[in-house]
């Protein structure tokens, strides 16, 4: 086992006469429909910059089909699914890059089922279609020996390891799987098997690296980063904003929110408000905590309008439990965050040495509050300005850069 952390500063040199392939993605995150911004569309909407992508979106379901006959999900894209709409479609993207994208076929869905067995059974039958729908893709596109890159999805990984005439096989993990509720079930013990068959593991953060570096055949570290494009005020407040001091929160309100806290600074600062941006998973918690007066759960907003809120913020807030799932954990608000300027407080949910001078650690739920207050009271114009001059070498297209390097070492590696 030669796992090891890859330097950024090292560079390969490309195979003399022979072109660097096409990257295929297999991504478990959607490319578009979400309301939240996922690293992996990140990541390949940067690399389109430079090589040939394909990404294979998110291999919706046939209860995701139905859900979208019945107008319950209508972000479902159903005309490709059917295949009534051409499944592989060309997108031009804001950073002028151009991508292919494919819908898969539906799939069978498998992930309820407690059966090792049956659960395999049916990935298999769903991964044979997803290969030949990717296989026909790089046939019209007349590309070959990809590098196929794996997004959190092992299970299918394994079945499509070695179908689809890649060049390097690389695994994208971005989360700790083992505590994610949804694939823990089956995905934990393909995810080991997948460490090992992959050429290449690239995690993205420390915390994944130090859990995955003993079980990967190779492991990376390529951090998450932050659009810059994205993140700036376009100079309007948007009108459901109160004007109160607001200490803010922009991402998934879910269970990985400590809510006992949350309670407790929503009482300890009755005169701020605490507002949060994106979608309620957590619809249970997040009522309790509604009850009281200075909490305002907007749900999601457009990723364009992203920066004025940010920009009204006079806080941002990283309120995480500290458990196996928040510990790996690279959290892409810290950025976003500091883009704008802002202050940040968070948990001592994971490993936050890279931020550890723009940012206040509580590790309790007193030094949480204590540190709210210490911000809310004072504030300096040159701190921020430092904020954002860090949050500019974060950039996606730095990570990318950071990514490309790795993937070119490999797969020269290999050629030789």
């Amino acid at each position: 086992m030669t796992s090891k952390p890859i330097s950024r500063k090292m560079k390969s040199r490309p195979v003399e006469g022979v072109k660097f392939p096409p990257i295929v993605c297999v991504g478990f995150p959607r490319w578009e429909g979400s309301d939240y911004l996922s690293s992996t569309v990140q990541l390949m909407g940067e690399l389109a910059k430079t090589d040939r992508v394909l990404y294979v979106d998110y291999p919706f379901t046939y209860k995701d089909l139905v859900d979208a006959h019945l107008g319950n999900n209508p972000g479902v894209p159903a005309a490709e699914l059917r295949g009534t709409a051409p499944r592989l479609q060309p997108r031009t993207l804001a950073n002028g890059a151009t991508l292919q994208l494919l819908r898969l076929p539906p799939f069978v869905p498998a992930n309820f089922l407690n059966s090792p067995v049956y659960f395999d059974r049916i990935n298999q039958w769903n991964a044979r279609r997803a290969g030949r729908a990717i296989l026909a893709a790089l046939k019209k596109l007349g590309w070959e020996q990809p590098i196929v890159i794996n997004a959190f999805n092992p299970a299918l990984g394994n079945m499509l390891a070695g179908t689809l005439n890649e060049s390097l096989l690389v695994y994208y993990c971005y989360d700790e799987i083992s505590a994610a509720f949804w694939i823990a079930r089956h995905g934990t013990r393909h995810e080991r098997t997948f460490l090992q068959r992959a050429d290449l593991t690239i995690v993205s953060s420390t915390g994944l690296y130090g859990a995955k570096f003993g079980q990967a055949k190779n492991c990376a570290l390529v951090k998450n980063g932050v659009d810059l494009s994205l993140f700036k005020s376009q100079g309007t407040r948007p009108g459901d904003l109160p004007w109160q001091p607001i200490m803010g929160y922009i991402g998934t309100v879910d269970d990985r929110l400590d809510f006992e806290l949350l309670e407790a600074l929503a009482q300890a600062y009755p005169s701020c408000t605490l507002v949060f941006v994106g979608r309620v998973l957590a619809t249970k918690q997040a009522a309790q905590l509604a009850r009281f007066p200075n909490v305002h759960l907007l749900g999601p907003r457009p990723a364009a309008t992203l920066g004025d809120y940010l920009a009204a913020f006079k806080l941002g807030l990283i309120p995480f439990v500290k458990n196996d799932l928040t510990a790996g954990i690279y959290p892409l608000k810290i950025n976003e965050y500091l883009a704008l300027g802002l202050p940040v407080v968070a948990t001592d949910f994971a490993d936050l040495s890279d931020f550890i001078r723009f940012l206040q650690v509580g590790t309790t739920t007193s030094g949480f509050i204590a540190a709210t207050g210490a911000i809310l009271a004072t504030e300096n114009t040159a701190d921020a300005n430092a904020r954002r001059a860090f949050a500019q070498l974060n950039s996606w297209t730095g990570r990318a850069l950071e990514m490309r390097r790795l993937l070119h070492q490999e797969w020269t590696k290999k050629q030789t």
